[in-house]
């Protein structure tokens, strides 16, 4: 037992490192979307522009997670994570004093650097440094992190910008940040260095204009339809992807290992990752402004009310991953998408005249998906990349929570914009029923993409790999 205690002990100061990465990361997405009704009132915005407020955010965090991750993989995560923590502060500070979309909308971007370095290292930690039969734990671990953040969030972020304003939902990470640079120089060994010679620049640039590209004409067409910069867009995603497809499988060390893609069990099981991150997103986007615009409620109401889906969240995430590592991770990972499934069912069928019980369920039900099944359904991901690839699986891991929160946040705001005719008008000016229909339109497409969710889970055999 004294021998167990010490050993669980020793790992002690690199799981406090995961959680307070993933924390940031965990705080930042909910304590900004309470806030977003304020945020876009102050500057007059439609869905389609608020929307970046969080897209820009997630996806240069996307973009650049594989970046970063390769970096980390290199042996220079200490230098990435301590960055890491600096720039996000930083680039907190200049969010918190912005009075003009385009510089706030440049912060974030600058904000999402900082997150990817974090979002990146503290994956790795869990895989590089923990021995396999800690995976679950470690992740779930980041996991907790990252919903501790999103549980205070709602409620801190909508005390501040009722009491004060929303510029202080971002002054909030800077003391945070600061602090945990400091203790992660302390608990993470030095670098060993890496190869700057060897890393893939040019796949790295591809990469990141490929998902700006693609993620504009994504949420851009349902509310604005075939415009000049929704074909331009496009038609420039396909080029670029394709010309980085091309380039990685023609060089020793890309920035993205194009072989896990040969696994139909690998792809099965990152589509309906990227999917339940994209649905959890989207559906904390749109529901403080249903919150707001057919519920009547302010700021600090909408926050406690998210509260609960992050509260669900926190009690299940710990206790699952511990279980998911002895029992295996399948039957979790289908449970959380038929919670899923039902969720969103729910919020399909909203509308002012139901009792806000329906929405606290549906709310409770999305938190508990994500506490049963997120750690899960990220050690599933590593579990079919090959062993003398899982570098690269983490750093997948990554890219696809990240993407995935880009892509739900841009095709939700994308859906809302077609269902209810809305482009180019302030949401807060909204009818209450056009409003409803933009919603509805959206959670119900939600509804089929969680349903192909639970599909694919339910159709991949769980398979652990040797230690």
């Amino acid at each position: 037992m004294a021998k167990s205690n010490s050993y669980a002990r020793a790992h002690i100061p690199l799981l406090v490192t995961i959680a307070l990465g993933m924390f940031l990361d965990g705080l930042d997405g909910t304590i900004v979307n309470v806030a977003l009704p304020d945020i876009s009132e102050s500057f007059g915005m439609d869905s389609s522009l608020s929307s970046w407020i969080v897209t820009v955010y997630f996806l240069v965090l996307a973009g650049l997670v594989l970046i970063f991750g390769k970096l980390c993989d290199s042996g220079a995560i200490k230098k990435i994570i301590i960055a890491g923590f600096l720039v996000f502060s930083l680039a907190s500070l200049a969010c918190g004093l912005s009075e003009d979309i385009v510089v706030l909308l440049a912060a974030r971007a600058v904000q999402g650097v900082g997150a990817s370095m974090l979002a990146a290292s503290s994956v790795m930690l869990s895989v590089k440094f923990l021995p396999f039969h800690m995976t679950s734990f470690g992740l779930g671990v980041g996991l907790l992190g990252s919903s501790i953040g999103a549980a205070i969030g709602p409620a801190l972020g909508g005390v501040l910008a009722e009491t004060l304003s929303w510029h202080w939902v971002f002054f909030i990470n800077v003391p945070v940040g600061i602090v945990a640079a400091v203790i992660a120089h302390r608990a993470i060994p030095a670098d060993t260095g890496f190869d700057r010679s060897a890393f893939d620049y040019k796949g790295s640039v591809l990469l990141f204009l490929s998902l700006v590209t693609g993620l504009y004409a994504l949420e851009s067409f349902p509310s604005h339809g075939v415009t000049t910069a929704t074909v331009v867009s496009l038609v420039l995603f396909v080029v670029l992807f394709s010309v980085f497809v091309l380039y990685e499988r023609r060089i020793s060390i890309p920035v993205l290992n194009l072989k896990v893609f040969r696994s139909g069990r690998f792809v099965a099981v990152s589509v309906s990752f990227l999917i339940m991150n994209a649905c959890y997103m989207g559906c904390l986007y749109l529901l403080p402004y249903y919150m707001r615009v057919e519920l009547g409620f302010d700021t600090i109401m909408c926050g406690l009310f998210l509260l609960v889906a992050a509260v669900m969240t926190l009690i299940f995430c710990l206790k699952v991953g511990k279980m998911a590592d002895m029992r295996g991770n399948r039957p979790f990972v289908i449970a959380g998408c038929f919670l899923m499934v039902v969720a969103m069912a729910l919020f399909s069928l909203m509308d002012a005249s139901m009792p806000t019980w329906v929405l606290i369920v549906g709310l409770a039900l999305l938190g508990t998906m994500w506490g049963v099944a997120g750690g899960p359904v990220g050690s599933r991901l590593i579990d079919n990349v090959p062993s003398d690839q899982r570098g690269s699986g983490s750093a997948l891991l990554s890219f696809f929570i990240y993407f995935g929160s880009a892509l739900g946040t841009a095709l939700f705001a994308g859906l809302f914009g077609f269902g209810s005719a809305s482009a180019g008008q302030p949401i807060a000016d909204l009818d209450p029923a056009v409003f409803m229909e933009g919603f509805g339109f959206a959670m119900a497409f939600g509804v089929a993409i969680a349903a192909l969710a639970l599909i694919l889970s339910w159709a991949v055999n769980e398979r652990r790999s040797a230690a």
